[in-house]
């Protein structure tokens, strides 16, 4: 495994949030076809576009009564959890979760921006914010757990 399960630079400096499904992490496979998370990170790519997908088709999507803010809300933690496991797939060594942990605040930092330009007459910053740095605590200590890093 290249520099102590390290995430590569093309995967630590890239954290698009999208309304769609389109994949926040700009590049096709960060990894190299020799590194072993390259085929991790690659059905886990699947699953996440399959749960997208999944979710998107669901039935009761179409009879949410909820306001508009919390369902802007609800689905940009629903794409932040979609792509916050597929990392998880890849957080092998400490490096990498500490790499994990970066990825994620910047993920949620680049989300609270993102909602901002898109949608910026729904004054939902403080309810994405908390929410997201929630659900990115959650993520990180699955890592911890997962691997038992304290």
């Amino acid at each position: 495994m290249s520099d102590l399960g390290r995430f590569p630079d093309t995967l630590r400096s890239s954290a698009v949030p999208r309304w769609s499904h389109r994949d926040p992490v700009e590049c096709v496979n960060p990894f190299t076809p020799n590194d072993e998370r390259h085929p991790l990170w690659h059905v886990a790519t699947c699953h996440a576009k399959d749960t997208l997908a999944r979710n998107d088709a669901a039935p009761e999507q179409a009879r949410d009564s909820r306001p508009y803010p919390a369902r802007l809300v609800a689905l940009a933690i629903a794409r932040f959890d979609v792509w916050a496991q597929r990392g998880l797939a890849i957080v092998v060594s400490r490096c990498a979760l500490q790499d994990f942990e970066r990825w994620l605040d910047d993920y949620r930092e680049n989300w609270l921006k993102y909602v901002g330009d898109t949608c910026p007459h729904v004054d939902v910053a403080d309810d994405l914010g908390f929410q997201l740095t929630a659900r990115a605590r959650f993520w990180i200590d699955k890592a911890r757990r997962t691997f038992q890093f304290s």
